[in-house]
């Protein structure tokens, strides 16, 4: 196993994609997540202090014009998601901490990422960045985790240029200083409670485009940047409406996460 960091030194995660990252789960049912895993850092709300980790996770990280996850009556859509989970899982295998940014949007696709998204993110990256080095913690490795893909599927991306839109968006992280994308795999349409679906597709034809995203995503996991390291696909009976889970399954899929990463310091060895 790679060496425990020290008292001031973390690893900097930036947890980013669109609602099933942001979480729409339970946060009463969420893991605990020990004060020795790490903290969030709050960009937008909270610039100038270290949080503990715990759900709903990136609540009020809100920013106009950039990433804006409340509904139209102005309340957060962040409800539970899987960042305690995997801050918790990660700690107990490495004893390593993390410091997690939010940066999450439902209904984004890869274009509006491009386009509007990755901006706010690269800048909430810096200023994580600019906050550790000030107030000295070292910070060991960075990373991304990236959870995104239905609005894709809804659009009726190919998978080729949803592949291609991913390798751009990481790029830019990377250009900050990212070393892994690791990614989560999203999961079906709900078919089986919504079987006609919405518009004129059904529930199984809505689920054949997400499965050209599913596959995209697996063939860039095979590429050297990023790494699969979870997948809500086995999670449909988990499922609370067309797109979204109970707090279950991002507790699952969370510790996935957080054993990937601890997979992967532990290979650096």
């Amino acid at each position: 196993m790679e060496a425990e960091l020290g008292e001031k030194e973390v690893d900097l995660i930036l947890f980013a994609g669109q609602s099933n990252m942001s979480g729409r789960g339970e946060a009463g049912q969420a893991v605990l997540c020990d004060a020795a895993a790490g903290y969030e850092y709050r960009a937008i709300s909270n610039p100038g202090g270290l949080l503990p980790i715990g759900e709903p996770f990136g609540l009020g990280e809100e920013k106009e014009g950039g990433i804006w996850d409340y509904d139209e009556a102005g309340k957060s859509k962040r409800t539970g998601s899987m960042v305690s989970a995997a801050a918790q899982a990660y700690h107990a295998r490495t004893g390593r901490r993390i410091v997690g940014v939010s940066a999450s949007v439902g209904g984004s696709d890869t274009v509006s990422w491009k386009q509007v998204y990755l901006a706010d993110a690269l800048e909430r990256l810096e200023r994580a960045k600019g906050f550790l080095a000030e107030n000295r913690f070292a910070v060991d490795r960075i990373w991304v985790v990236w959870c995104q893909g239905e609005s894709d599927g809804d659009a009726g991306r190919t998978g080729e240029d949803y592949m291609a839109n991913v390798r751009e968006i990481f790029q830019a992280f990377r250009a900050q200083g990212a070393e892994k994308c690791f990614l989560v795999q999203i999961g079906h349409y709900n078919y089986v409670k919504y079987p006609g679906g919405a518009g004129q597709l059904t529930g199984l034809e809505w689920d054949r485009r997400y499965e050209v995203i599913r596959n995209a995503q697996a063939a860039l996991c095979r590429e050297e940047e990023f790494i699969l390291a979870g997948s809500f696909a086995p999670y449909l009976q988990e499922m609370k409406d067309d797109y979204h889970y109970h707090q279950r399954a991002y507790n699952l899929v969370g510790e996935a996460v957080g054993s990937a990463m601890a997979d992967y310091v532990e290979a650096l060895a």
